[in-house]
């Protein structure tokens, strides 16, 4: 069996499945509007994805790509299905679509003071697990502090913020305020 990848644009049947996940993923705070997320797919440099095993959905991943610099905005596993591997195949097949770009993403910034913990801590051995690395940058919005991981190399601030206009155009980038700081600043910022 074989995991494998495919644009959502050919297979907008699935847009109910991939909207069902999504919803139980990620928390509203975090959630872009779908219809928005649908839009901004149809961009050259956006890969809304979603992956199969044989034909069984597995989940999906929506990946903004600018020069050699891949943000991997969201990754989700059907809940059914989690802890049996599928995320690390997941992020190897993201890493074969991109051979040659640096790949991001960011995590709750592991607080030991946080509800969840136990969870972030879990989620960032994840990605170490998988060859991501700090890239020493914390990503913070309206809404939440984050650790940036990078896999292959390093990322500087101002390719972040660059990636994130390219993707959000002004209006929205202005509405997000993002903050992208070195993690060495983040006693200034919390």
């Amino acid at each position: 069996m074989s995991l494998r990848v495919e644009s959502l644009k050919k297979h907008p049947q699935q847009i109910n499945k991939v909207k069902e996940l999504y919803l139980d993923s990620f928390p509203a705070n975090e959630r872009i509007p779908m219809n928005l997320l649908l839009w901004k797919a149809k961009r050259d440099f956006v890969d809304f994805l979603i992956m199969y095993e044989d034909d069984v959905f597995v989940g999906f991943t929506y990946l903004i790509t600018r020069k050699d610099l891949t943000y991997v905005l969201y990754i989700a596993i059907d809940n059914n299905i989690r802890s049996k591997g599928y995320g690390s195949r997941a992020l190897t097949l993201i890493k074969e679509k991109y051979p040659n770009n640096r790949i991001i993403l960011n995590i709750e910034f592991v607080d030991e003071m946080a509800n969840n913990y136990e969870q972030r801590l879990t989620r960032r051995k994840f990605y170490v697990r998988n060859g991501f690395e700090d890239s020493t940058l914390i990503y913070q919005d309206r809404w939440g502090l984050y650790e940036v991981l990078i896999y292959r190399g390093q990322v500087d601030k101002e390719e972040f913020y660059d990636l994130l206009k390219r993707f959000a155009g002004t209006l929205l980038f202005s509405v997000f305020k993002p903050h992208i700081t070195s993690s060495k600043a983040l006693k200034f910022i919390k």
